[in-house]
């Protein structure tokens, strides 16, 4: 069995808006943008669409940042976003992106990420349940309850590796963690 190594980075494209592309259902889901002679359609991380649809004017510069995700075999360029910027001079520079939601919104404080952590018996067996007690007394510690969540899921196929999370957004994968690595680890991906 082969260990493949997936990498993940970012890329930041700069375009004009062009308008919003609406799905079967109604919801506006896409942007479209104007890059060079190419238009593209975005998919909108939902914590974006209600924020953008009263920002955005037709003509506006701005820059998108998308997701690459590929092993050693290929990779894939992903059209969709949760970081938007405006690059016009004549708008304050305001970025908007799961990390940076106004807190002026219907909702609420919007969550600033949560922690899928494997609940399944191999993993609770291996530490899962105790890891799961180190992760919500840290995040007390660092103040971070508010704005992380911790969501017990299914198998995350990580079986011998376990007890497994994956910590979101950015989908960074967790396995034998020290709980005294624990801390350092919270604060490097959330602070």
């Amino acid at each position: 069995m082969k260990n493949t190594l997936v990498r993940e980075s970012k890329h930041q494209i700069e375009g004009e808006f062009l308008g919003f592309i609406p799905s079967p259902g109604g919801k506006l889901k896409y942007i479209q943008v104007k890059v060079g002679t190419r238009i593209l359609s975005i998919k909108l991380a939902k914590e974006l669409r209600e924020t953008l649809v009263s920002k955005l004017e037709e003509g506006d510069r701005l820059g998108i940042l998308l997701k690459q995700v590929g092993s050693s075999y290929g990779t894939k360029l992903e059209l969709k976003t949760d970081h938007v910027v405006f690059l016009d001079n004549k708008k304050q520079s305001l970025k908007l992106g799961t990390l940076n939601m106004s807190s002026n919104s219907k909702k609420g404080k919007k969550k600033k990420g949560k922690i899928l952590l494997c609940g399944k018996s191999s993993c609770s067996k291996r530490g899962g349940k105790q890891l799961d007690r180190v992760l919500t007394t840290t995040l007390q510690k660092l103040g971070l309850q508010e704005q992380v969540n911790i969501e017990v899921t299914s198998c995350q196929k990580q079986c011998k590796k376990a007890p497994s999370f994956i910590l979101m957004p950015g989908k960074v994968k967790q396995t034998y963690v020290n709980p005294h690595k624990l801390t350092s680890l919270i604060k490097a991906h959330y602070l």
